[in-house]
């Protein structure tokens, strides 16, 4: 077995300018990141990069992406953005990606081979009423191209919302993709090179197995979602028993380990 990858996957950060901005009875989005820098640059080995699986912002202006290159400056390891559905696409790109002239639009999705993985990043923010995600049709025949290719490399996949149900109800017919069946039947057609499907939106750590494919969330640095398992819980809840945290990513010739950490913010 020799390790091809170690990394960390954060997401729903949700940052906003303001220090003093309270919202779901959370400290502010600002703190939580701050913590979260500092628990990442605390780990003891160098990650070869941060994956950040969406809702980098809460509101998309300028000023929140400012704020957040800011927030991620300490961060010893390159980031890898995704757009969330809180998240603006093109600004996402022209201040934390560093792009004028080949900004893309409207949806922002890419593939990339690192140390002999391939990582693919899609967009899930397709035409759907807001929070409910969805997969455009140009990116399902783009992901059908790659997972049906005759390839070894291991793959990684990620997405923002959820595309399978986590077993909440208001997680499973609000916050999901509403094509995650389709998405998920392609992504079978990878075989065991798939190790798996990561992604944020549901503020919580997750591991779901369906058909052979792992789907794992990460949690949120600012707030955790209440997520009982009953009809009875249909609205955005804070919990405030679950932790900020974030998932270490140990991608090996024949596998894949997923190690959850969780931190406080002061």
């Amino acid at each position: 077995m020799t390790t091809l990858l170690r990394f960390v996957h954060i997401s729903d950060t949700h940052i906003n300018p303001d220090t003093s901005y309270i919202k779901h009875g959370a400290p502010t989005p600002l703190a939580g990141t701050k913590a979260l820098v500092e628990a990442v640059n605390a780990l003891p080995f160098q990650p070869d990069f941060i994956l950040h699986t969406g809702d980098v912002v809460y509101d998309p202006y300028p000023e929140a992406y400012s704020a957040a290159e800011a927030a991620f400056e300490p961060l010893k390891a390159p980031v890898y953005y995704m757009a969330g559905n809180h998240d603006d696409c093109g600004g996402l790109q022209r201040i934390l990606l560093n792009r004028t002239e080949d900004v893309v639009t409207p949806y922002l999705y890419y593939q990339m081979e690192i140390n002999g993985v391939q990582l693919v990043v899609l967009d899930s923010n397709g035409p759907a009423e807001d929070p409910t995600g969805n997969i455009p049709h140009e990116q399902l025949l783009w992901l059908e191209e790659i997972v049906s290719a005759e390839d070894t490399r291991p793959l990684l996949v990620a997405v923002h919302h959820n595309l399978m149900p986590v077993g909440a109800p208001w997680l499973d017919d609000w916050m999901r993709t509403n094509n995650g069946e389709a998405v998920h039947g392609l992504l079978m057609q990878a075989g065991p090179r798939l190790r798996a499907v990561l992604h944020g939106h549901i503020h919580q750590n997750t591991v779901n197995y369906k058909d052979g494919v792992l789907y794992v969330s990460a949690a949120s640095s600012w707030t955790q979602f209440m997520s009982y398992p009953t009809p009875e819980n249909t609205e955005v809840t804070h919990d405030p028993t679950a932790q900020p945290g974030f998932n270490v990513v140990h991608v090996t010739t024949d596998g894949i380990s997923i190690r959850t950490h969780q931190f406080q913010v002061r």
